[in-house]
This record gives C-alpha cells, sequence and structure tokens, in this order.
C-alpha cells in the first residue's frame, strides 16, 4: 500500500530516500480492475481462525465448509433493498443448496446440527434473520490457543481484509479435499489485495510450498497436488520465474478472479459466461432425488480417494501419462476384460470414439451433446432418470465430477453409481443449466461481448406462441408456479409438444435462458 503523505511534503523518491514513488507502485504486480461477480471482505484473522478451527479439530471440514456458505448467504441480503417491513430470511434449504444434500431428511438433520456446533463454539451465530461471525480469536471457546497465535505471527500482510471472490467462496462451500481448500486459503492471503487509493486489485504474489507446509499444516505432496488441481482447473495460473527467484520467493502465481467451475474448458473468458449472481429464488426439495447417503465428512469424496478398479495387481503410472485415462466399473463389459474405444469413429462424432457409458473419459465432459448421449444411455442402464428433471442432475453431477476430480470420468461413474444426486450444489446445478442452455438455443452472451458487431442481424420478432409462453413464464414467476406449462394448459389447452416447440424456436427460447422473459 502506498505510503501518504502531507500536502506540503512531495512524495519521497528512490534516490531521496529509497521509497518507491506511489505513480511507480501503481504498476507493481498483476492488477485487475474489478472482480467479476463481486467479492466478499474476509479479515486475514477471520481466514486464519476458521483453518486452524478445522486443523486442531474443533470443526469438521463439511463445518468449515458451512462457514463459507454463510458468509455467501449474508452477501446474497446485502444487496437487497433496504426495507423497515421485511427482514432478511435464512433457511435451512438455502445452505444445502450449497453445501449439498437437498432432498435428504438425514442431509437436513446433519446440517443443522453443524449449524447449532459452530454456534457454541463462537465461530458463527446462523439465526433466521441475521448471521454473525467471531472476528477474533477470542471469541471462539476453546482452551488453548497458542497454536492459533503461533501460526498468526508467520502470516504476511495480516491486518487487512482479503477480498475473496463470491465465485471462489461458493466453490469452497461446496466442497474441495483438505489440502486445495488449504491452499486457496494460503494464495489468497497472499496474493489478493484491494487497493484502496488505485481501486483495483492485485492478484499475484509469490509463495513457498515450505511456507504453507509449515504455518497450514499440509504435507509438501498435498499441496503439490493442490497446485496442480487448480492450475488444470484454472483457478491459479503459474506465471514464469527464474530458479533464483524461486529459492528466494517461492513460485509466483496468478489468482483468476473471475474464474467459476468448467468456465476454463471451452477457451471462453469466464467474464463472457454471463452468470446470474444475484441470489435466485431455491428450488424446491423435490428437484433432487437423494438415493445415497450424506456423507458425514463431506459432501463429496476425497480427491485422493481410489476410485471402484479392478481388483487385484495393478501396474503403477506417472499421473498424466495413462494412454486409458478412462477408469469406470467393469461391471457392464463382458469376460473380465475392459473393451477399449476405438481411436476413430463416425463423422458425427467428429471423428473420435462415440461416446459410451462404459467408458466415459474426460473429453466427453467437456461436449455438452456427448453428455446427452451418455445420459440417454445411463437411462437405459438404470444409472439416472428419465425427464428433465433427471437429465439436470445428470448434468449438474458431470459438472461436479469435472471440476473436483483427478479422473472425471470415473468419478462421474461413481457419482450415478451409487446415486449421488444429494452431492450437486446450487453451483453445479446453474453451471450444468448454462451449459444446456446454451447447447440448445445457442450462445447467450449479450452482443457487447461480440465486440458490438453492427453486422449483426436484429433479432426476429415473436411470434404469437412466444408471445405466450414469455407471458406464461413471467406469470409464474410472479405466482411461484414452478411449472409454467399448466399456466399455458389452463388457459388455451396446450399440449406439452406444443409448448416445446414454441420455446425451441429459438429466439423466445433465448429470452427464458437469460431471464429477459
Amino acid at each position: 500500500m502506498a505510503l501518504s503523505h502531507s500536502p506540503k511534503e512531495p512524495p519521497r523518491h528512490e534516490s531521496s530516500g529509497g521509497v518507491t514513488p506511489r505513480s511507480h507502485r501503481r504498476t507493481i504486480g498483476v492488477r485487475d480492475e474489478c472482480i467479476e461477480g463481486r467479492f466478499v471482505h474476509i479479515t486475514t484473522h477471520q481466514l486464519c481462525m476458521a483453518w486452524w478451527a478445522h486443523v486442531e479439530g474443533h470443526i469438521t471440514r463439511r463445518q468449515l465448509r458451512v462457514w463459507f456458505a454463510a458468509w455467501e448467504m449474508r452477501e446474497r441480503r446485502s444487496f437487497a433493498r433496504p426495507s423497515t417491513r421485511q427482514q432478511p430470511l435464512f433457511r435451512l434449504r438455502e445452505l444445502q443448496g450449497l453445501v449439498g444434500g437437498r432432498g435428504s431428511a438425514r442431509a437436513a438433520s446433519e446440517l443443522n446440527a453443524d449449524v447449532k456446533h459452530l454456534a457454541r463454539l463462537g465461530l458463527v451465530r446462523m439465526r433466521a434473520n441475521r448471521i454473525t461471525f467471531a472476528s477474533s480469536i477470542e471469541e471462539l471457546r476453546v482452551g488453548d490457543i497458542a497454536g492459533f497465535w503461533s501460526m498468526w505471527e508467520r502470516i504476511p500482510n495480516k491486518r487487512r481484509a482479503v477480498p475473496v471472490p463470491r465465485r471462489t467462496l461458493r466453490a469452497l462451500a461446496a466442497g474441495f479435499g483438505r489440502a486445495v481448500t488449504g491452499v486457496m486459503i494460503a494464495l489468497m492471503i497472499r496474493s489478493l489485495f484491494w487497493h484502496r487509493e488505485s481501486g483495483d486489485f492485485r492478484v499475484d504474489g509469490r509463495t513457498k510450498g515450505a511456507w504453507i507446509a509449515e504455518v497450514f499444516g499440509i504435507s509438501r505432496r498435498g499441496i503439490t497436488e493442490a497446485r496442480r488441481t487448480l492450475t488444470e482447473l484454472g483457478w491459479l495460473a503459474p506465471i514464469e520465474a527464474t530458479q533464483w527467484q524461486l529459492n528466494r520467493w517461492g513460485a509466483h502465481d496468478r489468482i483468476n478472479t473471475d474464474w467459476m467451475p468448467g468456465a476454463h474448458d471451452d477457451g471462453a473468458p469466464a467474464a463472457a459466461v454471463g452468470e446470474v449472481e444475484e441470489a435466485r429464488a431455491m428450488p424446491t426439495a423435490g428437484s433432487a432425488s437423494p438415493r445415497g447417503v450424506f456423507s458425514a465428512g463431506s459432501a463429496s469424496p476425497d480427491l485422493d480417494q481410489t476410485l471402484p478398479l479392478k481388483k487385484g495387481n495393478q501396474k503403477t503410472r506417472t499421473p498424466g501419462t495413462d494412454p486409458d485415462p478412462a477408469g469406470v466399473s467393469l461391471r457392464f463389459t463382458s469376460g473380465g476384460r475392459k473393451k477399449k474405444r476405438c481411436g476413430s469413429g463416425p463423422a458425427e462424432w467428429g471423428g473420435q470414439g462415440a461416446p459410451r457409458i462404459r467408458d466415459i473419459r474426460s473429453e466427453d465432459l467437456s461436449d455438452v451433446r456427448r453428455l446427452l448421449e451418455l445420459y440417454r444411455q445411463a437411462v437405459e442402464a438404470g444409472l439416472a432418470k428419465a425427464g428433465e428433471g433427471g437429465r439436470l442432475d445428470f448434468l449438474a453431477l458431470a459438472e461436479r465430477a469435472r471440476a473436483r476430480g483427478h479422473r472425471s470420468g470415473a468419478l462421474l461413474f461413481w457419482l450415478l453409481r451409487e446415486g449421488k444426486t444429494t452431492f450437486i450444489t446450487q453451483a453445479d446445478e446453474d453451471e450444468a443449466s448454462r451449459r444446456l442452455k446454451e447447447h440448445l438455443f445457442g450462445d447467450l452472451r449479450p452482443r457487447e461481448q461480440w465486440g458490438g458487431d453492427a453486422s449483426m442481424p436484429p433479432a426476429p420478432p415473436l411470434s404469437d406462441d412466444e408471445r405466450f409462453v414469455v407471458a406464461c413464464i413471467r406469470a409464474a414467476k410472479a405466482h411461484r408456479i414452478e411449472d409454467p406449462f399448466t399456466i399455458a394448459r389452463r388457459a388455451q389447452g396446450w399440449t406439452r409438444e406444443r409448448w416445446e416447440g414454441a420455446i425451441a424456436i429459438g429466439h423466445a427460447g433465448r429470452l427464458l435462458a437469460t431471464g429477459e422473459a
């Protein structure tokens, strides 16, 4: 942060006192003018306090995720219009949408117990109309806090607030492994700064792995794996540095503050995704169909957990060198041997092998068209439910596997086989819905994202059926009716085929998908 000077005394330059000029300070490091999706100011003390409580065993990993979710829930209400008649209302189903476990009675019971435990500890108190966080370690009801002060002494730039991106906050609430969560907290403390004078954000920093291991209690191997995972996801971007710089200051990284799960795979900037950031109406409990058991430790399997593989001697391999990255169950194959996918396929799949539910690969999860073919096969095999709700659950599980698994194809099959729809979070469902609408109706980004090309033809006018569909959607939103088709059926006797045909025309579908209807 730049030094302050009195009006009568000009700022000192390097030649006069070794102080960097203020104008030069603004150019140091990688800067972003804004953070897409907004951010939340969380003090360094609070971040360290929550992680220390988890490392010392005062809170579980899921309770740490509840703590992150509580920040997102409170931040949503800060954008609501102030009203003396209506107070903010926090419900358990909103917490389930962020952490996981919607539609599961056991999940609701365990999350309720987590909320009560965090309140008894003093870390966060979640009431019906208010959420408050502990601002100091002295507010926690724990016996010995000497370990926290030992950790606190080794934190640089600690008396400040960290601008945590809300997209990152929701991803932390949805669940990562222990090492990935700890590394993300450490890198945000070292790399995210908001400069009051210039109004921009510094998003890069240098961090040694030995410092993270010593301060945050993570193994060196776990740090290496976590950094690799975050780089593959696009959240972390390494910056080239010389060897002597690495030895002295550690790795130089840039945090992608505009990141959100899945955006990097399509090659499009995260700012062009068009995600709706305002708090949306929470879906009903029936939107998910839980068949599995809500995990007591996390709403997703650990990244280091071994997925079901063929029993027997396994050949060791170097990560990333496996010629056959798929790793799903072999129950569907005959003769106990895994069937290889052909190297070439029909022209409709771009020369690649056709997607097969028996052999899910990572490239299948990046293409919605291939995912829909996998969904059709999953329905036939009894791994997924038919209908629009089952399709959305399938795509949401694919989003979760794509963003949180080293072997995403194997992880997706495991989620389908075990029926882990309770693991679906609001972020997974939102991203799956966005990708599906973009596949069905085209690119939903605003015209400004194409550079304001005036040669683009104007949108065609709405037909009578399309105008009627838009009117039904608006009426359903106003009266909180889940399925707008019921209004069309009661008002004019429409059939489901006519309804879907009107939406599929194109322009009406764009209006509905972008929320303009």
